[in-house]
Formats: C-alpha cells, sequence, structure tokens
C-alpha cells in the first residue's frame, strides 16, 4: 500500500522530531524545512504512525487522518498498574451472563493497539460472544472429543474431560460464556515475529479485561482440539490466509479473589 503524508506548513516549527523518530529513515525536509517522503522511501513505510504521535503542533497528518481526532498520551500510575499485574488471575469459573456489548466494544478498539513486529498487520481476531455460540461449539468439541482413540494424543484429555463432565464442568472451555481466537495472517506476518505477537497481544487483553471486571484463562486445550478436528476450529471462523495461533476464554468472572499471591523475585537477573 502507497501512503501518504500531508504537512500543515502554517503549525510546522521545523523541528524535525518526525524525521529523527522514523524506523526506516523515509522522511526528510525539502528546501524550505518541511517534512516530505525521501525519493523512493515511501513504499518503505510502515505505517506506524510515529510521524504523527511526535508532531508537538498537530501539523502531520498520515493517510489523510486528522491529528486532532487522536487521544492525547495518558499514563497511568504505576502502582495501580502493578496492582493489577499481581491481581491477574487465570478465571475457571464463569456467570453464566453473557460478556456485556459494551465491555466487548471496549475490547475491539483495544486489539487495534498491540505492538507487532515491524508494525505488521497480521493478526486477526475473533470473539465467540455469546454463550448461546459457545454452547454450540461446546456441543462439537465433545463430540469430537468421543471419537479420540486410546492411542491418540488426546486421549488424556478425553478422559479428563469425561470425568469433568461427571461432575458438571467444562475442562474445555470452561463454562465461559465468550472466546477470543487470534490468528496470524500468512501474507502479512514476519516469520520472527509469528510465534510472539499473538502472545503480547493476548497479555494485553488479559490485562485489559481485568481493568473492566472480566475474568480470562489462557485455553490450551482449545487449541489443541481445533488443531485436531477441522469440525472445531470451523467454528473460530479464521479469516482466509490465516494460521490459528492461540485462544482465550473470556468472561464475567463467577469467583472473587481477596488478595495477590506472595511471590518471590528471584528470577531476576541485574547486571551493572
Amino acid at each position: 500500500m502507497q501512503h501518504f503524508i500531508r504537512i500543515d506548513e502554517e503549525k510546522c516549527i521545523h523541528c524535525g522530531l518526525c524525521l529523527r523518530d522514523c524506523l526506516v529513515s523515509c522522511l526528510e525536509f525539502d528546501e524550505n524545512r518541511i517534512p516530505r517522503y525521501a525519493a523512493g522511501r515511501a513504499e518503505k513505510c510502515i505505517a506506524c504512525q510515529h510521524c504523527l504521535a511526535i508532531c508537538p503542533t498537530g501539523a502531520f497528518s498520515f493517510d489523510g487522518l486528522n491529528p486532532a481526532d487522536s487521544a492525547p498520551v495518558t499514563t497511568v500510575d504505576s502502582d495501580a498498574l502493578l496492582g493489577l499485574i499481581k491481581s491477574r488471575r487465570s478465571v475457571r469459573q464463569y456467570q453464566k451472563a453473557d460478556v456485556p456489548p459494551e465491555k466487548l466494544v471496549k475490547l475491539q478498539e483495544m486489539l487495534a493497539y498491540p505492538p507487532t513486529g515491524i508494525n505488521a498487520p497480521s493478526l486477526r481476531f475473533t470473539i465467540i460472544a455469546t454463550r448461546e455460540k459457545m454452547d454450540e461449539l461446546r456441543s462439537i468439541t465433545y463430540e469430537c472429543l468421543e471419537r479420540v482413540p486410546d492411542d491418540s494424543p488426546l486421549a488424556f484429555l478425553k478422559e479428563m474431560a469425561a470425568k469433568g463432565r461427571q461432575a458438571g464442568k467444562d475442562i474445555i472451555y470452561r463454562g465461559a460464556p465468550a472466546l477470543v481466537i487470534v490468528s496470524v495472517d500468512e501474507t502479512k506476518t514476519v516469520e520472527m515475529c509469528r510465534p510472539v505477537d499473538p502472545v503480547i497481544a493476548l497479555s494485553y487483553l488479559e490485562l485489559y479485561a481485568q481493568s473492566l471486571g472480566l475474568g480470562t484463562v489462557w485455553d490450551g486445550f482449545a487449541v489443541a482440539m481445533a488443531r485436531h478436528f477441522p469440525e472445531v476450529e470451523a467454528q473460530f471462523r479464521i479469516p482466509e490466509h490465516c494460521k490459528l495461533s492461540f485462544v482465550m476464554a473470556l468472561g464475567l468472572p463467577a469467583v472473587k479473589y481477596a488478595r495477590t499471591p506472595q511471590l518471590e523475585t528471584k528470577n531476576v537477573t541485574i547486571i551493572k
């Protein structure tokens, strides 16, 4: 895609911040010290929008975007953020209710922002958003699980699931009313970033979900079932050219934790 920039010359103060912050050195000054794409460099632009974000006067427009429509850069209290991180728990008990629509809208907005390697637009997200659809998925999943032979790598899961269902528990999806599926567009990803970018995105998601009062759990069992059974993966509605990466269950928690665990930081080495 060919990108374009527009500079409000009355607002531009010729500071050069946009030039210095351009990762791939796309920009240069013209004879009037107005930023422009350097010859032959426009196609190297990775659309990170650092130029739009760093301009102190809002003079820089990228691909027709109005700088005035950007939110101001904000920070949060560091102790509060650390408390949120310490308080995060994997939730395996969920309320029957669907995730409220307004919370889904906020999650959808947030999922545009997790970073990816060289800003490649490679991640795709599918959200199964209602308990009705989740129950359809559960039915298909457990029907497939019953067909697993005893010598299959999934035999242990078949046994666990059978015991769980006898106890009224859904060990695959943990009774969650929603599921977030992240896949990678094979035509847009960078090889070294393929396994990492989805994990970063879901890590962002689980913390933001917690701030919305939602619980999450990384669902490796769901991934295993989808990779073994096409009829399960078909329910994920993964877009064309995309490959399943991981799955996270989501919903209003039916459990409340009173305090954080007490962990020691013996796993950190600081080199001075």
